[in-house]
């Protein structure tokens, strides 16, 4: 009897056991997960007579630095992962000349740039002047020895590694390091082609034959240069705008019938999404909201994607950070419109 006894508390001590084990491993994996778990941050403090406000974006996977000294300010961003330190500028440089105050901020294992403040606006380090850039790390201002090629009357100097596709009135030249390809696409000569869309490996281009209004599109697949033939189901008028991609799809919004258009080029189909009597949709900020086809109709918008680098023409090329209202201006030419971005590239008609 007693022998059965002890082994019964034996196995309830064992039980016991385990279940303290268990308890112990799950804090354990909630502790790491504390620690080492990407979330938003602001962490303030002072490294070299500088005040530094420190962001983290955990969905945009990016630092923004406020760094403040008297009534100065700079904006730096640092791209990357999350790191368990804050308090990541261990150091900052300072370099002055003329109307220009430039600070080198250094971060452990990061490479980090000058920023420049001229007067009291900030300005990429590209713009400083000749006497500030002797001041500056030489390395910063590399020699390109540019080699210039000519394709149809297009002089190309060093394309880089992306493949750009140009307009020539009756279909695209797609140019890249390895190809040069003329695309034919209509007969007579196209000049407006504002609502091409690019969405996947497709450029989805209107039947511009047609003057008022289109029931097909040709689909420019970019991997294999191939054009095919989209017949819609329903016109869509020339008079209307694209709103954006989202997967899949892209939205159009057809002014002159007052309805918002799914399209999906992958599988050829279409659907209404607003009409009249039913409000349309746009993306704002990863979410979808609801809009009044009257509105989307009057005011033109676009679907809006959260974005470390905000850029905005304001006479000159202006780009903003997240965490920060100020604007850095990161061109001294005179911009009409900006084509494309790729991370920190700006693609843009002067």
């Amino acid at each position: 009897m007693d022998y059965k006894k002890n082994m019964k508390k034996s196995k309830i001590k064992q039980k016991r056991r385990r279940i303290a084990l268990v308890i112990i491993i799950l804090i354990v994996i909630l502790i790491f997960y504390a620690i080492f778990h990407a979330r938003d941050y602001k962490k303030e403090y002072d490294q070299s007579d500088y005040h530094i406000t420190e962001y983290y974006n955990a969905d945009l996977r990016a630092y923004t630095f406020v760094i403040q000294k008297e009534e100065k300010t700079w904006t730096m961003l640092l791209e990357g992962k999350y790191h368990v330190k804050k308090q990541r500028i261990e150091k900052i440089d300072t370099y002055e000349s003329n109307d220009t105050i430039c600070i080198k901020p250094y971060i452990d294992k990061e490479t980090t740039y000058p920023q420049c403040l001229k007067d009291t606006t900030q300005i990429d380090y590209h713009l400083v002047d000749e006497d500030m850039k002797s001041k500056l790390d030489p390395d910063l201002w590399p020699s390109f020895a540019y080699q210039t090629q000519t394709y149809e009357k297009i002089d190309l100097k060093n394309i880089d590694e992306n493949t750009y596709y140009i307009w020539n009135y009756k279909g695209f030249y797609k140019l890249n390091n390895k190809e040069k390809t003329n695309i034919p696409i209509f007969e007579k000569d196209i000049y407006d082609i504002s609502n091409v869309a690019k969405i996947k490996n497709y450029l989805v281009i209107p039947d511009y034959n047609e003057d008022y209004y289109f029931n097909k599109s040709y689909l420019l697949n970019m991997k294999d240069n191939k054009v095919s033939t989209w017949e819609f189901k329903d016109s869509l008028y020339h008079d209307g705008y694209m709103l954006g991609t989202y997967k899949n799809s892209l939205y159009y919004v057809d002014k002159k019938t007052n309805t918002e258009w799914e399209l999906v080029p992958k599988n050829k189909k279409m659907r209404k999404v607003g009409t009249s009597k039913k409000e349309g949709r746009v993306r704002n900020n990863n979410k979808w909201e609801m809009v009044s086809m009257n509105k989307l109709v009057n005011e033109p918008t676009s679907f809006q994607t959260p974005s470390v680098r905000n850029y905005k023409i304001d006479g000159y090329l202006y780009v903003t950070y997240p965490n920060s209202e100020e604007q850095i201006k990161v061109s001294s030419k005179s911009i009409k419109e900006i084509v494309a971005t790729i991370k920190d590239k700006v693609y843009y008609i002067a």
